[in-house]
């Protein structure tokens, strides 16, 4: 089952200033921290391995999602769309986290795992600037498909990919979709506001 397809909803652009913005969004539950909810969130999204921008092998539930709050976005190293634009936009949001002092994971997952190796998006990561806490990650092609079927974020050819982003709290098992390229701002609001009561 995609994450896709348990009804998150995507936050359009608002007219109302940045500070001003309060994104009404509709919810998903996977996981939380009782056994139960958690062995359910690890079967849902798998604990395929992947690797990360520095090669070290990475469980996809037990190593990045378990018991964080996550970003999740998809995007290949030699787009020359979209995935500048999200890179930058995810740049900002890490700072404004920071400065707020909210602990957030952040997750880009490649579309391009024959093309894009652990040094391939070492070199994407720095040329970003990419904090602390943020993972670029790739694998075998069969591990990265699996991944991002399970996301939603399959396609038949890295040109094809999405610009969602998914925001996720697996200590609480709640879930919203945008896009990365809304701005920084909005995007920090809703991983700073995800758990608040509806």
């Amino acid at each position: 089952m995609a994450l896709v397809a348990v009804a998150l909803t995507v936050i359009g652009p608002s007219s109302a200033p940045a500070a001003e913005k309060t994104p009404q969004v509709e919810r998903t539950k996977i996981g939380g921290v009782t056994p139960a909810e958690e062995a359910a969130a690890e079967k849902y999204f798998g604990n395929t391995e992947l690797l990360d921008q520095n090669g070290r092998a990475r469980h996809f539930f037990n190593d990045l999602l378990r018991r964080r709050k996550v970003l999740i976005n998809f995007a290949f190293t030699s787009c020359s769309g979209a995935c500048p634009v999200m890179a930058q936009n995810l740049v900002r949001v890490q700072e404004l986290l920071r400065q707020q002092g909210e602990q957030a994971t952040i997750l880009t997952i490649t579309v391009d795992p024959e093309n894009d190796t652990p040094a391939v998006l070492k070199q994407y990561a720095a040329k970003y600037k990419a904090g602390p806490g943020w993972f670029f990650l790739t694998g075998t092609p069969e591990n990265v498909t699996s991944v991002l079927e399970r996301l939603g974020g399959k396609v038949r050819q890295p040109s094809e990919h999405t610009a969602k982003l998914l925001i996720g709290d697996t200590s609480t098992g709640m879930w919203v979709k945008t896009v990365a390229t809304e701005s920084p701002e909005t995007i920090a609001h809703l991983v700073k506001h995800l758990n608040d009561p509806k």
